[in-house]
């Protein structure tokens, strides 16, 4: 299970580790916290919504995620607040719900501030999936491995290196075309193409060559895929 701040965050930091474990016949679902709709410039919030969840949803057909595996939380894009009871029960119940063995979330000290909010909410349910308390949102669940991913702020000392093949940079690439809404103009963050692959070659430059996405390892349990 992913779960992603924004739509293009799930490929952005791992895209890659996605692809993979789809072509391996892993069921993988995403969980979109917010749906982006301030990030479209000169476009109502509720139309901008609307806009990048579909985008959202040809990124993940890209990955290999069917659209059944894509959900849409719809919290305030700038309001996520991980002691917002709300929200809290519902990123709860989804992780009760599905039951993932692995979960990845932006790491503790991503830039941007809904990156970080979305790590504190999402390690919050968490913390509280294994618990008796909460019954409301379902039974309980321990999820064995977490991992951190990278989009706005490199990890200092990535503990977990997911190598990525050929093919699956292609497919992040694919994804990151899907979502046009995020190609800037001159003076702006442009992640849309090969910006978002960068940090995944650089990654693979620094360590066994190829490409190569960095996580941060919250929980690990053994690792239900072949690291390589």
């Amino acid at each position: 299970m992913v779960f992603a701040p924004h739509p293009d965050d799930e490929t952005l930091g791992c895209g890659g580790s996605i692809a993979h474990h789809t072509e391996m016949g892993r069921c993988v679902s995403i969980v979109f916290l917010t749906s982006g709709e301030q990030g479209v410039a000169g476009t109502v919030p509720q139309l901008a919504g609307e806009i990048r969840e579909r985008e959202a949803e040809a990124a993940a057909g890209k990955l290999g995620v069917p659209p059944g595996n894509v959900h849409f939380l719809r919290f305030p894009d700038g309001g996520l607040d991980p002691m917002d009871r709300a929200q809290f029960l519902r990123v709860l119940g989804i992780v009760r719900q599905l039951r993932p063995e692995v979960v990845y979330l932006p790491h503790a000290a991503d830039g941007a501030h809904d990156h970080q909010q979305a790590f504190r909410l999402v390690w919050r349910g968490l913390e509280k999936c294994a618990s008796r308390s909460y019954p409301q949102a379902g039974r309980r669940h321990w999820v064995g491995t977490v991992l951190g991913y990278e989009v706005w702020s490199a990890i200092g000392a990535p503990s977990f290196l997911q190598h990525i093949a050929p093919a699956h940079i292609e497919a992040k690439r694919a994804a990151l075309s899907c979502y046009s809404t995020q190609v800037k103009g001159e003076g702006e963050a442009d992640y849309a193409g090969e910006g978002g692959i960068a940090l995944a070659r650089f990654r693979g430059a620094m360590s066994f060559g190829g490409h190569r996405e960095a996580f941060t390892v919250l929980r690990l349990a053994d690792l239900p895929w072949q690291a390589a």
